[in-house]
């Protein structure tokens, strides 16, 4: 049956229920509770009692842990009430309404598949230095036994602020060693790191696997940072939803950025598969913004708003170890001036069109219909939308007008080679290397149009065929011509024609 006791620390009056032993190991409640409790559980008149709320699963609300000398809450009464959780193995949190003055880091180091639902804002002195708040721990040192990554959680409202930013040295969320948890951040301002996802975890997964759902980032130096320990820790397969990114009119004219993965080549797990699914990349910074810089293999941003009225060059920058990373999707304000590329293998797309590369044997692009190989690989349309040319899978082109090459057509011969007899052009005479058969066409005109190639693989023996402006036919003879002149007329026509290759020897 409970009672209503005094809580100490507040002095509520709370329902209470007498226990002699921990409900979560049974083993018996020490006599100096009330020092290291006196709150979930606590000795009152000679017996020992524990909180309703913890005893009928209800979540432990850290008000109950203390309150200020003005009746605020704080950061001592939030790290109080989850210390107590994790001892306890406690996994419902709740962070009511109301302003929590944040004068120490929250450490949020809670058991796995905990759920914290915070309602309250978590407001950070102008003047604080360090981390304000930091969900998970450090991973094991490499001579330590393996441990797992902080496992399940589900954070709802995370949030944590400073009024005014300063240069301080200051980093409002630290996440690090997390896997496979959910995490809603619903706002973070006035920091030199806004947000940290961070590793040091190189065997228990480090921080993978988990799934953000991110509102508010403004006027932190860069809301969102990527770091890794320098010998150990992963950062991957995590998910990114939404998110306002944005640096106002007023913020220090600084170099800024929304998204930083910061690259640790000495790190032999590079960050892949992070994805940043519709963020909006805002900003007001003519010169020292940049929206995202992505290091790293398979990293992907899909749909970005880029929006810098002053900056038409406001990027997205690829560094010079990304490798297949991506922008998917057209977004606002997204154009080819939007994305710089110096890694490999990156590919974007933008609303100016789009760009796959490769550093390696693999093609670019690959198109195959399955149905047929007599159906279309693709085709383009006019502006009227009339189909003008397609190409099929049996690697046949059909074209509505003219086709233009600048240098040439070549086909494939009987030693299998592609690129050694064809039809050429060019100004003046040839010097083109081809095989026997080739065709050359002289863009000047003229008398010395055609050529053809009748001999060696080099850039000789091409031959010149006559034209309508030299023609090949002999003068007509006279009336007062004999057979002799003749027949000398008709044996220089068979010379001309041979030394044209015209007739045969």
């Amino acid at each position: 049956m409970s009672i209503q006791i005094v809580n100490p620390a507040t002095n509520e009056t709370l329902n209470y229920f007498p226990t002699a032993t921990f409900l979560h190991n049974n083993s018996p409640i020490s006599s100096t509770i009330n020092n290291e409790d006196g709150v979930i559980y606590l000795e009152h008149s000679g017996n020992t009692y524990v909180l309703e709320d913890y005893m009928g699963g209800h979540p432990i609300n850290v008000r109950r842990f203390g309150l200020n000398a003005d009746r605020g809450y704080t950061s001592t009464a939030i790290n109080k009430g989850i210390k107590l959780a994790k001892k306890y193995n406690y996994k419902s949190l709740y962070i009511p309404n109301g302003d929590y003055d944040i004068t120490e880091t929250v450490n949020i180091d809670v058991a796995p598949d905990t759920t914290i639902k915070i309602e309250g804002n978590l407001n950070v002195k102008e003047s604080f230095t360090g981390n304000a708040i930091v969900i998970g721990t450090h991973g094991p040192a490499i001579t330590q036994p393996v441990e797992d990554s902080l496992a399940g959680l589900n954070i709802q409202g995370l949030n944590c602020s400073k009024k005014i930013y300063n240069d301080s040295d200051s980093t409002g969320i630290v996440i690090m060693n997390v896997i496979a948890s959910t995490i809603e951040i619903k706002r973070v301002t006035g920091f030199k790191i806004g947000t940290l996802i961070y590793s040091d975890n190189g065997r228990g997964g480090g921080t993978s696997y988990n799934t953000f759902f991110i509102n508010y980032f403004h006027d932190n130096k860069i809301n969102l940072k990527f770091e890794k320990n320098d010998v150990q820790g992963y950062i991957n397969e995590n998910t990114f939803y939404g998110g306002t990114f944005n640096h106002s009119t007023s913020f220090p004219k600084v170099k800024t950025f929304h998204i930083l993965m910061e690259d640790k080549q000495i790190n032999l797990h590079p960050y892949n598969n992070n994805r940043f699914l519709y963020p909006s990349f805002e900003d007001n910074d003519p010169d020292n913004a940049t929206a995202a810089q992505i290091t790293g293999e398979s990293n992907t941003i899909v749909g970005p708003r880029m929006e810098n009225p002053q900056d038409p060059f406001y990027a997205i920058i690829f560094d010079k170890y990304s490798k297949r990373c991506q922008v998917i999707s057209k977004g606002f304000g997204l154009y080819k001036s939007s994305v710089e590329n110096n890694g490999e293998e990156n590919s974007y797309e933008t609303n100016s069109g789009n760009l796959l590369t490769t550093n390696s044997v693999n093609p670019v692009l690959t198109l195959q219909n399955q149905a047929s190989s007599s159906y279309e690989l693709y085709s383009g349309l006019d502006a009227s939308g009339n189909k003008v040319f397609f190409v099929n899978g049996e690697g046949k082109g059909f074209y509505g007008n003219s086709v233009y090459a600048e240098q040439g057509f070549r086909w494939a011969t009987s030693d299998g080679s592609k690129n050694d007899r064809g039809l050429f052009n060019g100004n003046g005479a040839p010097s083109i290397a081809a095989n026997p058969g080739s065709i050359y066409i002289n863009n000047d005109g003229g008398n010395k149009m055609l050529w053809i190639k009748t001999a060696s693989g080099s850039s000789s023996g091409w031959k010149l065929i006559g034209t309508q402006a030299d023609a090949l036919t002999a003068a007509e003879p006279s009336p007062s011509a004999t057979a002799q002149d003749v027949w000398v007329r008709l044996k220089n026509l068979e010379d001309n024609l041979k030394a044209a290759g015209l007739l045969s020897s």
